[in-house]
């Protein structure tokens, strides 16, 4: 089976856990597409969906303000290895490349 791929025109072959359902090819340029789509049409039928909710969340975040992280920890310190070698092998070990 073969289908047209609905943003950019080329023809492609169907996941076979999709089949009939896929709308794209697999390229990354039709999935960025196709997730726009989605998102658009998802936005539409759930149009107050983000609405009112910051009193709720700003509440919840004050009774939980020891579980949240809002600031990134400083980076911890690099550590420093020192390696022995014993003479004898000193040779062998290449520090610089030729």
């Amino acid at each position: 089976m073969v289908k047209r791929c609905f943003f950019c025109g080329q023809y492609f072959t169907p996941d076979c856990r999709v089949r009939d359902r896929q709308k794209s090819c697999r390229r990354p340029e039709c999935k960025k597409a196709r997730k726009k789509k989605a998102q658009e049409a998802w936005l539409e039928k759930n149009q107050g969906y983000f609405q009112g909710r910051y009193p709720y969340v700003k509440l919840w975040r004050q009774k939980r303000r020891k579980m949240i992280q809002d600031k990134m920890p400083p980076k911890k310190p690099y550590v420093e290895f020192v390696i022995r070698i014993p003479g004898k092998k000193k040779d062998m070990i290449q520090t610089r490349s030729a």
